[in-house]
């Protein structure tokens, strides 16, 4: 490996300062109570714990909006709710002195979540930009943010009756203040030992307020590649960075998940054999493998499937891999071998919880263990007695960390510390329950030791806040659940059932084996969305896993165009502008799509991950036809033609640059024979005319995409200027419509999926 894991990472400034500027509503603020299985989680903290987590740590307000009462709780670690709208200070008092920090407070919505939020981009420029003679001794950095509403760009000229304004922030660790123009000296950043950054928030005229953006700027030789970006002149030493961008090579990835157990020869399941099957990942053309859980685990090989398979969200030890795996030798030969065909490896994390046989949870329920009296507090109970420890949905066998105790922040960053060097990325299960502010520490943690490493969080309903500085890419539940949805209602309309519409009598697994629904199957980590965990199988609890993770897809009614309406979403919730998003149709937590929804429907579901902004992941098994959740990868009976289709599926997504992140997706009028068809375009004509032609890929700068769950081909018309084949099958799909009496200009014949090179509207 070329990094090594044995240097000790640092957060911020390598103090205990609790970080940047925060942003909270009044009336909820830093809370972190037990149960709240939904509810977002937040404290004060003061960083870099693992240096020091017995030191004396207190907190208080230095200031308050006028008319303020409240006061932090009496810990190290801290809870605050603000009583009024405005700006507090808050001095921690730490064993390294006093840290400073800024937290505005909004005021509380009446109708959370029904209005859009605002979203803001921070821009940089500096007066040598306009004037090239200049004098650096006199030169200015300039900051200026553009605001905006989802409803905006809908509303054409019809602009909602909102206000938006700019409030503009630094972090406290640096004493460096904006002028009344937002704007600071060159003089004012050469006095400073660390890159200053800078924060912007949109607010509305009722309090909404956005998630925050950030540059970073610092004077230094030479100019990095980001400074073109935000505008700073070539000529400048001043450099500019985006530090809740993501890493360049995250932007277009293709991720695969595997199930680590069930993925390699069954007869041999282990590190190396995982390793051999890579070739089936680079010949498709992956760029990330997500491995599930792979540590030390009483839900490893010999779990039933009622208690989920051998999952290993149940951890027992996090700084040793399963040896009925290997070795992580072994595991280090994994890696290797990935990065050997340029595919990065992302680690799942398990920090919300561990498994109740891991050494720590055993020793504090036992009385008599001599690490009883330290580890007690490591958990939350819901009563100690008992030993009733707080989880989620009853799932017994995975007691919830407490975050508010330093000891187990500090552990938590010694795992990240270790893993980090090994792996290229952490997906984090349960991220929900983690503390936000411990995340946003993660994420500077991670940035410093490696600008490259990547974090994608599970938020289940996904959460917009856990973007801007904390997590770079989240699961798109929404669209999710909408292809659910659409591909449910469309089998229903058809009148099929739905285990078998456009499946021919042949097409099963690729074994043999007739398809039977894993009714019995465990969720496994906190996720799933039928099944408790363990024994633990009361029905009103599962149903109410169901009802609380199963219903976040934009209402169907109207039929596929709901699948635009769950990506305008991202947008209507305020998610921050560099937010990027994991498209699946299934993962280890669902039921296979290809089961439930029939052939034509999951390809068309399949085709809208490929062709809509956000990264497509794929589910092992998913691309050769598999029917059950967590079965075993069918390595001798692959389908052949499902195989085909997701082959051309990730070629047209790698060589087409309208199907890529910086293409723009536009809504284009259409005429279907089903409700269940859909038509829209991506365009990135617009960004290759205003950037370097060089490196561009040939192929289409603009296509339309029409998508048809339905289980009977339909034709689709409309007025894009279309050409040629089906750039997925190669089949000639166009006809120009009959006679002068059409509105529409073209009809597109499409089983399932169909993307065709275009020119524009037909109208223009």
């Amino acid at each position: 490996m070329a990094r090594k894991h044995t240097d000790r990472l640092e957060s911020g400034d390598g103090s205990h300062h609790p970080g940047p500027p925060r942003f909270v509503t009044v009336g909820e603020g830093f809370v972190n109570p037990n149960g709240d299985e939904m509810e977002t989680r937040d404290e004060l903290a003061p960083w870099n714990l693992d240096r020091n987590p017995d030191g004396e740590y207190t907190w208080h307000v230095a200031d308050v909006p006028e008319g303020s009462t409240a006061t932090p709780t009496d810990a190290p670690i801290a809870e605050f709710v603000p009583d009024v709208s405005g700006e507090y200070t808050f001095v921690l008092e730490a064993p390294d002195g006093e840290h400073e920090l800024t937290v505005r407070a909004f005021p509380q919505q009446e109708a959370e979540g029904e209005q859009p939020r605002p979203q803001v981009r921070l821009e940089v420029t500096t007066n040598a930009d306009q004037d090239r003679t200049q004098n650096r001794n006199q030169e200015r950095v300039q900051f200026e943010a553009t605001a905006q509403l989802a409803d905006d760009a809908a509303a054409g000229d019809e602009k909602p009756d909102t206000d938006l304004t700019v409030e503009f922030y630094t972090d406290d660790w640096n004493a460096l203040e904006l002028d009344g123009q937002n704007s600071v000296s060159r003089a004012a950043l050469e006095s400073l030992e660390r890159p200053a950054r800078v924060y912007a928030v949109a607010v509305t005229d009722d309090g909404r307020y956005s998630i925050p953006d950030a540059v970073e700027v610092w004077v230094g030789s030479g100019a990095g590649d980001a400074d073109d970006a935000v505008g700073i002149a070539e000529r400048s030493d001043i450099h500019v960075e985006r530090p809740f961008e993501p890493p360049s090579w995250v932007e277009d990835a293709i991720v695969y998940e595997i199930f680590t157990r069930r993925f390699p020869d069954q007869e041999d399941p282990t590190f190396e054999t995982i390793a051999d099957r890579i070739d089936h990942l680079a010949d498709l053309g992956v760029d990330v493998l997500w491995l599930t859980p792979m540590l030390e685990t009483d839900r490893g090989f010999g779990t039933p499937d009622s208690q989920g398979g051998p999952h290993g969200y149940h951890t027992d030890d996090y700084l040793r891999v399963d040896p009925d795996l290997g070795t992580m030798a072994d595991f280090e030969a994994l890696v290797d071998a990935c990065h050997d065909h340029d595919i990065r490896v992302v680690f799942d994390l398990v920090i919300n919880h561990t498994g109740d046989t891991h050494p720590f949870y055993e020793a504090a329920v036992d009385d008599s263990h001599p690490e009883h009296e330290r580890y007690r507090d490591w958990y939350r109970w819901k009563n100690f007695a008992e030993r009733d420890a707080d989880t989620y949905f009853g799932w017994e066998g995975i007691p919830n960390l407490d975050h508010s105790n330093p000891a187990v922040r500090a552990y938590l960053l010694d795992v990240i510390d270790f893993w980090a060097p090994l792996v290229d990325g952490f997906r984090t299960d349960v991220a929900w329950g983690v503390p936000l502010g411990f995340w946003t520490e993660v994420a500077d943690r991670l940035r410093r030791y490696d600008a490259k490493f990547f974090l994608l969080d599970e938020t289940i309903p996904s959460d917009v806040e856990m973007g801007g500085g904390r997590f770079h890419m989240h699961h798109d539940d929404v669209l999710h659940d909408t292809l659910e949805s659409v591909a449910a209602a469309a089998v229903a309309a058809d009148g099929g059932g739905a285990a078998d519409a456009g499946r021919g009598e042949e097409e099963g697994n690729g074994d043999g084996e007739e398809r039977k629904r894993d009714d019995e199957g465990g969720n496994g980590d906190g996720e799933a969305k039928a099944k408790a965990d363990g024994a633990h199988n009361d029905t009103d609890t599962e149903d109410a896993v169901v009802d609380t993770f199963s219903d976040m897809s934009v209402d169907a009614i109207d039929g596929a165009s709901a699948i635009l309406d769950a990506v305008s979403e991202r947008a209507r919730r305020g998610a921050h502008p560099d937010s990027e998003w994991l498209l699946y149709v299934e993962n280890h937590d669902t039921d296979r799509f290809l089961a439930e929804h029939g052939r034509d429907a999951q390809q068309a579901a399949a085709a809208a991950t490929f062709t809509l902004p956000g990264s497509p992941m794929l589910y092992y098994g998913q691309e050769t036809g598999l029917t059950e959740r967590r079965e075993p990868m069918n390595w001798d009976g692959f389908d052949t033609a499902v195989l085909e289709y997701y082959r051309n599926l990730l070629d047209l997504r790698q060589s087409v640059p309208a199907l890529q992140r910086a293409a723009a997706l536009e809504r284009v009028p259409y005429e279907a024979g089903t409700k269940y068809a859909v038509a829209y375009a991506r365009d990135a004509s617009a960004v290759h005319q205003i950037v370097d032609q060089t490196g561009v890929e040939d192929g289409p700068q603009r296509v339309l995409v029409v998508l048809n769950f339905s289980p009977e081909p339909t034709t689709v018309r409309v007025n894009e200027r279309i050409s040629g084949p089906d750039l997925l099958s190669g089949a000639q799909v166009v006809s120009e419509s009959d006679g002068d009496e059409s509105e529409w200009d073209w009809a597109v014949t499409v089983d399932s999926a169909v993307v065709l090179e275009s020119e524009g509207s037909a109208t223009e």
